[in-house]
């Protein structure tokens, strides 16, 4: 993994200002040395990435509001509105991840995704991604960043040092709902994987960024790294809170 994306909004001064502190934190725990900001996707430009993306238009078919809510027959999971002030800012995120998925096809080699607010903590070895067996592995720690972040935190630390299938977080008698990366806010992706998650986009529609990349539509695909090599800078989140 030599390239590294920091997805920020390039009109906002904060997420500028996050973005940059972020890149410091690449430049003082990682050996990657291309590392740039990637344009995110905002309310008003969302038909013409998404045509960029895609090739056409593609229709949001995850729920807006409660009133939508409920099983997705088609895969078995149950889809839950994302509590959000804007639902077009859930809708612009997602794209950013979308379309560095195409970024990572067109390239043909591993990246490594990180959100303006991702921080690295300690030292990246990227030795521990020699393993072929992997589509992407979060970086990421859980607590307080992902539903059931403590539970996700205590199933991987179980496992000991290295990279672990994502765990199993919910009971049986739960909602199906989709199980994937800590809030997808830091993670590594290989091509092959990140043109599948294109396709499956394609068939079910576009769906939150870290609902459509989750166990249960690719069990053997998504891995989280374990001590993660990530956290979370404190602030307002752009997706959930402006």
């Amino acid at each position: 993994m030599h390239k590294l994306f920091v997805i920020t909004i390039l009109d906002d001064p904060d997420s500028v200002a996050r973005a940059v502190r972020g890149i410091a934190t690449v430049a003082q725990y990682t050996e990657i040395r291309d590392t740039s900001t990637f344009r995110a996707t905002v309310p008003d430009t969302i038909y013409d990435d998404t045509v960029e993306c895609f090739g056409r238009d593609v229709d949001w078919t995850w729920p807006t509001s409660h009133s939508g809510e409920g099983l997705d027959f088609s895969t078995g999971l149950y889809k839950r509105m994302y509590e959000a002030k804007d639902q077009k800012r859930v809708i612009a995120c997602a794209l950013s991840h979308f379309r560095l998925w195409k970024k990572c096809v067109e390239l043909d080699e591993p990246i490594v995704i990180l959100e303006h607010d991702a921080r690295f903590i300690r030292e990246f070895d990227k030795s521990n991604f020699d393993d072929v067996n992997w589509g992407a592995v979060g970086l990421n720690d859980p607590r307080g960043n992902t539903r059931k972040g403590r539970r996700f935190h205590d199933l991987v630390a179980s496992c000991g040092e290295g990279i672990h299938r994502v765990p199993i977080i919910d009971e049986p008698t739960d909602p199906p709902l989709p199980m994937g990366l800590a809030g997808n806010s830091a993670y590594a992706i290989k091509p092959a994987f990140a043109k599948k998650l294109l396709q499956e986009v394609k068939r079910v529609g576009m769906w939150p960024n870290d609902a459509i990349m989750c166990r249960q539509l690719f069990p053997m695909d998504l891995k989280v790294a374990y001590p993660y090599y990530t956290n979370i800078e404190e602030g307002i989140s752009t997706t959930t809170d402006i």
